[in-house]
């Protein structure tokens, strides 16, 4: 079958399957038969294909395997693909449940009646700021940013961070921190904010 050929029965599926068609469409179908690309087509197959394969199903996608989303009859490759894909997201996920638990244990045992303008570590002050230990993870040319054990800290230019940029991993840093709220009731993307740094390992 020549590729206009296999892009015009193609798109009949589409139409079958989505009940569109009309005029317009048909014009639209000649010129895209004509002037499709390769990518276009292969592009084409897949949308096919998925709407094929979940007709019949509901808000969820069939599994004819052990789960796994999207298991139809992928290659070992692609399943091995997807399984690190999904390892590394619910790793990401547990990190921040942890950080998240460890925010929520310093809060616990610094309630706001014992609060005084005094902060150090795990001592929490009025202003929701304490001092902290962290390793950077990045420098760039207007911020930076590191990892504590109560989530992730971001460094205003200001601060001071003397680093050259990149990425880093084994730079240990002391910092005097506020804290910004807990996901989805802050506006800022990170937990932490550094207000000053204490120490920072140059070597």
């Amino acid at each position: 079958m020549s590729p206009a050929n296999e892009y015009k029965t193609l798109k009949e599926q589409l139409y079958k399957l989505t009940d569109m068609g009309n005029e317009q469409e048909e014009v639209c179908e000649y010129l895209d038969m004509i002037q499709h690309t390769k990518e276009e087509l292969e592009a084409l197959h897949e949308l096919v294909y998925h709407m094929h394969t979940s007709k019949m199903t509901g808000e969820w996608e069939p599994f004819n395997k052990e789960i796994m989303i999207g298991d139809f009859d992928k290659s070992p490759e692609d399943e091995e693909y997807l399984r690190m894909m999904d390892r590394q997201e619910m790793i990401g996920d547990m990190y921040g449940f942890e950080d998240e638990n460890k925010t929520h244990s310093v809060l616990a045992n610094n309630p706001w009646s014992s609060r005084s303008s005094i902060s150090g570590y795990d001592k929490l002050n009025k202003r929701s700021e304490m001092t902290m230990e962290g390793m950077v993870t990045h420098v760039g040319m207007n911020y930076s940013t590191a990892t504590s054990e109560y989530g992730k800290i971001y460094i205003p230019r200001a601060c001071g961070m003397n680093l050259p940029i990149g990425k880093y991993t084994n730079k240990k840093i002391t910092m005097r921190a506020r804290f910004q709220g807990f996901e989805g009731s802050r506006i800022s993307a990170m937990p932490w904010r550094c207000l000053a740094l204490i120490e920072v390992d140059y070597n």
